[in-house]
C-alpha cells in the first residue's frame, strides 16, 4: 500500500526556500493548514472566502492569541505572588523585580508553546531553536518596555490597581507582539542566492 501525502497548503506570503516544496496551492486551494476537526476546517474555509485568502493568518493570530493568554495567566500570577512578597520592603523594588521576573517566565512559556503551535509552518522556522529563542527574546524586549509603560502610566498615573493594569496592558501589547513576529522572529531565512 502506497501512503498518499498532501501537499502543503500554499501561503500567499510565504517565501519558499527549497525548490522541491510545491508553490501551487493544494487541490482545495487552502491557504491555512487544516486541523483534525471538520468543523474548525469549514470555519477556516469561510474565513478564506471573507479574507480572500488570508485564513492562515488568522488562524495564526487566534492560535497566538489563545496561547499567548496562557502565558499571560503565568505573568499574571508571577506578577501577583512576587508583589505580594514583603522582601524587598521598598514597593517600587519590590514592583520591579515583580515585572521583570513575570515577564521572562511568560516569554520562554510564550515562546515555546507559540514556536511548535502556532510559527511552524513559517520560513523561519527553519532556523536553530537557540535562533528562533533569542530572536523572540529580542522581540520581545519592546512589547515588555510598551507593557511596562502602559502598566505604568495606568497604575501610577490613573490610579488604576497593579495587576489591572498589568492585564490592560497585556491585551493592548498583543496585537503589536503578534505583528513583530511576523515581521522579525519568523520571516523567511535568506539564502544565499538571495544575499
Amino acid at each position: 500500500n502506497k501512503v498518499s501525502v498532501a501537499p502543503a497548503p500554499y501561503e500567499p506570503d510565504m517565501i519558499v526556500l527549497d525548490p522541491t516544496i510545491a508553490t501551487m496551492p493544494a487541490a482545495s486551494g487552502h491557504t491555512y493548514y487544516a486541523t483534525r476537526w471538520p468543523f474548525v476546517n469549514h470555519l477556516l474555509d469561510i474565513a478564506d472566502s471573507i479574507t480572500h485568502g488570508r485564513a492562515g493568518q488568522l488562524q495564526r493570530f487566534v492560535s497566538f492569541a489563545f496561547l499567548g493568554g496562557l502565558a499571560s495567566l503565568v505573568n499574571l500570577a508571577v506578577f501577583a505572588v512576587m508583589l505580594s512578597r514583603s522582601v524587598p520592603t521598598n514597593y517600587d523594588v519590590r514592583y520591579l523585580t515583580a515585572f521583570l521576573l513575570a515577564s521572562e517566565i511568560s516569554i520562554i512559556v510564550n515562546f515555546s508553546l507559540n514556536d511548535y503551535f502556532t510559527f511552524r509552518h513559517l520560513p523561519g522556522h527553519s532556523r536553530s531553536w537557540s535562533a528562533r529563542c533569542a530572536r523572540f527574546h529580542m522581540t520581545s524586549i519592546s512589547a515588555i518596555l510598551l507593557t511596562l509603560l502602559i502598566n505604568f502610566a495606568l497604575s501610577h498615573g490613573l490610579g488604576i490597581h497593579a495587576i489591572v493594569a498589568q492585564a490592560i496592558a497585556i491585551l493592548i501589547v498583543l496585537f503589536y507582539n503578534f505583528t513583530i513576529h511576523h515581521l522579525f522572529t519568523y520571516r523567511h531565512v535568506k539564502t544565499a542566492a538571495s544575499n
